[in-house]
């Protein structure tokens, strides 16, 4: 009598969250073909093309900010509420060690909702004059940018649901919605980067294309798996067939760091362009936020490079860590739990950024200083780092799928 578990009923688990998944992913791209009500489209969509740092975001956040959908915001007020939120656990407070994780999700849901509203704020501003009026009685009060702003909230909280129902019926996590459109992002971020030269999508282009991609995902995937091991001494656990250790990643802040570099290095421009006059003060912040001159590769560098520590110091929590350590019993050799931890692994997180940050302004800066003599490189500098967040986060997906796979693959005798 065969015994052996049948081939779906192995892998079971596998396809019912990867079919939940693509469920939820085709409700989230369904969703962003909805447009606002009471809005010329073509007005709104010109508008909205237009803001340089609006486009970095959908290009690097899997959105649609460039057209005035009810799903426009996408996964950015979710996922600024979970980097505010990180930032602030970092900090290792009392208050919040003390929390209960239901106060914690109500209080994320709220500031959620003041982010989402701040940002469909932002969004309906710059959409300027492509309302369509819609009076309310007697009053010459126009509802519909109003309308708009509340769709656009309630298009982020629906969002946030099918994240966190992704999360934990599907597979990937919450990041999972932001592929497709980041997938789909790519050839736009080569074609046309941020409307300054566009890169013509020829046969000797392609060719160059596939070899740079090629090259650089088998590198990306190489160092995201490169991983600093701290021996860790664990006097309440007894294990003599392995070495427990504290593993830091060399790239631990991922490709957060140009999700949003390119938007904060484009907004000081766009404010700058909206004067009617531009003084010698402004003309000289122009060239320092300006990829056609070295002024504006070294301040998109160092924005780069900033990021990158916030974000790596983020997900680490050398703080919380050090603590979580002393409180379980657990201590590096030599070095006393509390302060002398925190610093130790501080340390080694400083000389791990030291190397990421190399590796990350290769990417951000290299494509901008060949761009100065050809025509089109620049383009790379975004593709690459759309190309490095795709990488990391299909990784982690990777990653997940071969656990569940094998999940069930074993026998005790």
């Amino acid at each position: 009598m065969n015994l052996q578990p049948s081939w779906w009923n192995l892998h079971r688990d596998l396809f019912k969250r990867c079919g939940w998944s693509v469920f939820f992913v085709t409700i989230y791209l369904l969703g962003q073909q909805i447009y606002l009500p009471n809005v010329d489209i073509f007005s709104a969509t010109q508008s909205l093309q237009g803001i340089p740092f609006l486009q970095a975001l959908s290009l690097t956040t899997g959105s649609q900010m460039g057209l005035p959908m009810i799903l426009s915001l996408g996964m950015q007020p979710y996922m600024t509420t979970l980097i505010v939120w990180q930032a602030i656990t970092s900090l290792d407070l009392d208050s919040m060690r003390q929390m209960s994780q239901k106060r914690s999700g109500y209080i994320q849901r709220i500031l959620a909702v003041i982010l989402g509203s701040i940002q469909a704020l932002s969004f309906v501003y710059f959409m300027g004059n492509s309302f369509l009026p819609e009076y309310v009685g007697p009053t010459n009060i126009n509802i519909t940018p109003i309308v708009a702003v509340i769709m656009l909230v309630a298009g982020s909280m629906f969002t946030m649901w099918l994240a966190d129902e992704n999360s934990q019926r599907g597979i990937g996590g919450t990041v999972t919605l932001i592929i497709p459109g980041l997938i789909a992002g790519l050839p736009t971020s080569l074609r046309k980067g941020l409307g300054n030269t566009p890169f013509s999508l020829t046969r000797p282009h392609l060719v160059i294309i596939a070899v740079v991609t090629i090259v650089f995902v088998v590198v990306a995937v190489y160092l995201n798996h490169a991983e600093l091991r701290l021996p860790l001494q664990q006097p309440m656990i007894e294990n003599r067939f392995t070495d427990s250790y504290l593993p830091i990643k060399l790239l631990i802040s991922g490709g957060m760091p140009f999700m949003f570099s390119m938007s904060v290095f484009s907004f000081p421009t766009y404010l700058l362009n909206g004067h009617a006059t531009i003084t010698p003060l402004e003309q000289t912040l122009i060239r320092w936020f300006s990829f056609q001159h070295w002024e504006g590769i070294v301040t998109y560098g160092f924005i780069v490079v900033v990021l990158g520590f916030a974000f790596g110091y983020i997900s680490l929590q050398p703080v919380t860590v050090s603590r979580q350590l002393k409180e379980s019993g657990d201590y590096f050799f030599d070095i006393v739990p509390g302060k002398d931890t925190t610093k130790f692994i501080t340390r080694h997180f400083l000389y791990l950024t030291l190397w990421s940050s190399i590796f990350l302004l290769l990417i951000g800066t290299t494509p901008l200083v060949i761009g100065l003599s050809v025509k089109g490189a620049a383009n790379f500098s975004q593709y690459l780092g759309g190309l490095l967040i795709l990488v990391t986060l299909l990784d982690t997906i990777i990653e997940q799928v071969r656990a569940l796979w094998n999940k069930n693959r074993y026998r005790l005798f």
